[in-house]
């Protein structure tokens, strides 16, 4: 006899392992986050991104690498052409070593700011009880990685496709 398949709630990392903070933390406090959830200390970075919740635990939006970014310097990660000199365009200026002493000034300055200014819109979540073969088609269909976890409305972790896939290949008869 097969075992019974889990649900996603058996394969949340709880939120208290995941990096998150309230929608009116600095994003100083973000980074912080961020750099606290290590591979064994190395400084290699588990997640790119962190859950951002409201003071009833829901989720309210994501704070990725690419917002922070954004937040430091927008001048030069918004994305836009920058002015080389005038009359010529590039996507990358090739002078941004030139940048540093102001991109220091500016991510001091700008980092203070609420997350919540920098934040992009959440995505969908998942119900804990789902089946993991539901919630892979899920994140297959969003083109998603890693989701949130809802229960009782309130965000408790996140569920990542690897694990929906050592779960699912598991079970496999090879």
């Amino acid at each position: 006899m097969s075992n019974p398949m889990p649900v996603v709630k058996d394969l949340v990392i709880p939120l208290e392992q995941f990096p998150h903070l309230v929608s009116d933390a600095s994003v100083h406090e973000a980074v912080g986050q961020l750099f606290s959830h290590t591979i064994n200390g190395s400084g290699k970075l588990l997640y790119d991104e962190l859950l951002v919740v409201n003071s009833q635990s829901q989720y309210v939006g994501r704070l990725t690498i690419r917002s922070i970014l954004t937040c430091y310097f927008p001048t030069l990660f918004d994305g836009g052409q920058k002015s080389i000199f005038a009359g010529k365009k590039e996507k990358f200026s090739d002078l941004a070593i030139l940048l540093e002493d102001s991109f220091q000034t500016e991510c001091k300055r700008q980092g203070a700011l609420p997350v919540s200014q920098f934040m992009v819109p959440p995505l969908k979540s998942i119900k804990a009880d789902l089946h993991p073969l539901h919630a892979a088609e899920i994140m297959m269909e969003e083109g998603q990685t890693c989701l949130p976890v809802v229960e009782n409305q309130a965000v408790i972790g996140v569920v990542r496709l690897i694990d929906i896939f050592r779960t699912l290949a598991g079970s496999c008869s090879l």
